[in-house]
């Protein structure tokens, strides 16, 4: 299953969490050929956010697979833009 950013999966422990990122770990990187050794990838999620983003208290870090095996479908998509009107910015 492929894991997409701002968009928030059911979670079997913590209810629903938001995506934030999918970040890749290296051991060594060259910026000069833009290759590296690959360590780990991990996913950045919030089980808190609100209109403005995720709750910085809340945002954890889980190895991909891991998290893979803990979650459900996409419930929805988190659009920060579209969560606050114009009357909030």
């Amino acid at each position: 299953m492929n894991l997409t950013e701002h968009t928030v999966y059911r979670h079997e422990e913590l209810g629903e969490v938001l995506v934030l990122g999918v970040h890749h770990i290296f051991e060594t990187y060259d910026t000069e050929s833009a290759d590296g050794r690959l360590r780990s990838r991990v996913v950045r999620y919030a089980t808190e956010w609100d209109d403005y983003g995720p709750m910085p208290t809340n945002v954890r870090t889980t190895p991909v697979e891991e998290f893979q095996t803990v979650i459900g479908d996409a419930v929805r998509t988190w659009d920060e833009a579209k969560s606050r009107t114009d009357s909030d910015v």
